[in-house]
C-alpha cells in the first residue's frame, strides 16, 4: 500500500463526504418548500433524515480528526470530535508500540499507537497504568514489567491513539523523530519504515 497516496485519498474522501452531506442537509428543506407538499409526515421524515446526516458528519469527523505538532520538547496531539488533547514532554516518553486492529465502524484494517511515559507530569489523556490495560495488551505488559524491573521507583502512565486512520503514520513518524529516548517495538518500526519508503519512492 502506498501510504502517502492513501493519506491524500483520505483527505479527498473526507472533503467529498462533507460536501455531499452538506448538500443533502441544505437541499432537502428547499425541495420540500418548492414541492408545496408540506405536512406533518414530510416534516417528520425530513427531521429524521437531517438528524441522520448530522450524526454521519459527527461520526466521520470523530473517526478521522487528528492534529499534532511538536517542537522537539513537547508533543501536542488533538483527536476526535471533542478535540481531546494530549500534551506530553518528548523526553518522558519511554515506550511506543503499535497494534493492528479491525475498525468497528467499517470493518477495515487499522492500527492503534500505544504510548507509555513516566507519569511525573499532568495530562488528562495519560492514564495511570492499571491491570485492565496490561491484561488487554500482554505484549505491552511484558515490556512494562521489564521497565519496572530496571526502574522500580518510576510511575508510568499510558495513552492510546485510535483516531485518525492513515494520519497516524505521520504522527508515528513525528513521535520517532521527537521522542529520542523512547523504545520503539518492531511493529512500530515497521510502520515507520513503510511510511518513509513511500516518501522515498515519490
Amino acid at each position: 500500500m502506498n501510504i502517502n497516496k492513501a493519506i491524500k485519498k483520505q483527505k479527498k474522501s473526507y472533503k467529498r463526504f462533507m460536501l455531499l452531506m452538506s448538500f443533502i442537509f441544505f437541499i432537502l428543506p428547499i425541495i420540500l418548500i418548492i414541492s408545496n407538499n408540506i405536512n406533518i409526515f414530510y416534516i417528520l421524515y425530513l427531521i429524521i433524515i437531517e438528524c441522520l446526516v448530522i450524526i454521519a458528519i459527527m461520526v466521520k469527523k470523530n473517526n478521522e480528526a487528528l492534529n499534532f505538532q511538536c517542537d522537539n520538547y513537547k508533543l501536542k496531539i488533538t483527536s476526535g470530535l471533542k478535540k481531546d488533547k494530549l500534551n506530553i514532554i518528548c523526553s518522558k516518553v519511554e515506550f511506543v508500540h503499535v497494534e493492528n486492529i479491525i475498525r468497528k465502524s467499517d470493518k477495515e484494517k487499522d492500527f492503534i499507537i500505544i504510548l507509555i511515559a513516566c507519569s511525573t507530569f499532568r495530562s488528562k489523556r495519560m492514564i495511570p497504568m492499571n491491570y485492565k490495560f496490561l491484561k488487554n495488551h500482554p505484549y505491552v505488559a511484558f515490556h512494562y514489567n521489564k521497565m519496572k524491573i530496571l526502574n522500580p521507583e518510576n510511575k508510568y502512565a499510558f495513552s492510546i491513539i485510535k483516531k485518525g486512520k492513515n494520519y497516524k503514520y505521520e504522527l508515528l513518524d513525528c513521535i520517532y523523530k521527537s521522542c529520542v529516548y523512547a523504545t520503539f517495538t518492531e511493529e512500530a518500526i515497521e510502520k515507520i519504515k513503510d511510511y518513509r519508503a513511500c516518501l522515498i519512492r515519490e
